[in-house]
């Protein structure tokens, strides 16, 4: 499969027992071997198709992306993103999200992955937390996953609360200084 072009905008879509459950466009920032960098501008509209299994964020009020955005970066085999948040007036770093999810799967016009609700966050000061713990458990009991792709989704968690805790992180930090172009719309 092609490497994507920077500035190219490709759908990330989730699929969930062989369904798309959810698709939004991001703009490809970075696309080499070892790195996938893509980022969800403001206003970027969310979809969520029909499924047997409804998506937690499909509601009128999640519709479309709030904020500033946010910068997601993975690599390949990786069970997990890092997505990186602002705030403020003033678009100061607010945090590193690490978002448990599938490994990503290139496919002609986009990249296909699929949330596992687990999530770290990792404040500028090194400190971290565990996050949403109870949705991913009620996912787990709800059927999405199945026992053995819930174990493998703590177990990818305690990796990653390891590296945390060690603070030796993959990701270049210069990353929180990065700026989309005022030229997209």
């Amino acid at each position: 499969m092609r490497l994507f072009t920077p500035g190219e905008v490709v759908v990330r879509r989730e699929v969930l027992h062989g369904k798309v459950w959810s698709e939004m466009p991001t703009r490809v920032i970075v696309d080499e071997p070892g790195l996938l960098a893509v980022f969800v501008e403001p206003g970027t509209r969310l979809t969520y198709p029909d499924h047997h299994h409804p998506h937690p964020w499909d509601k009128p009020e999640r519709g479309f992306w709030r904020g500033h955005g946010k910068l997601m970066l993975h690599r390949p085999q990786d069970a997990y993103s890092v997505d990186l948040f602002w705030k403020g007036d003033d678009r100061v770093f607010g945090n590193y999200y690490l978002n448990l999810q599938a490994p990503y799967r290139r496919v002609e016009d986009g990249f296909e992955t699929l949330d596992h609700a687990l999530d770290y966050t990792l404040a500028p000061d090194g400190t971290w937390a565990q996050r949403d713990l109870d949705e991913f458990e009620e996912q787990v009991a709800s059927g999405k996953y199945s026992a053995g792709e819930a174990e493998a989704i703590r177990a990818e968690g305690l990796k990653i609360e390891k590296m945390l805790a060690s603070g030796e992180i993959w990701w270049d930090t210069a990353w929180a200084d990065w700026r989309p172009s005022s030229d997209w719309r």
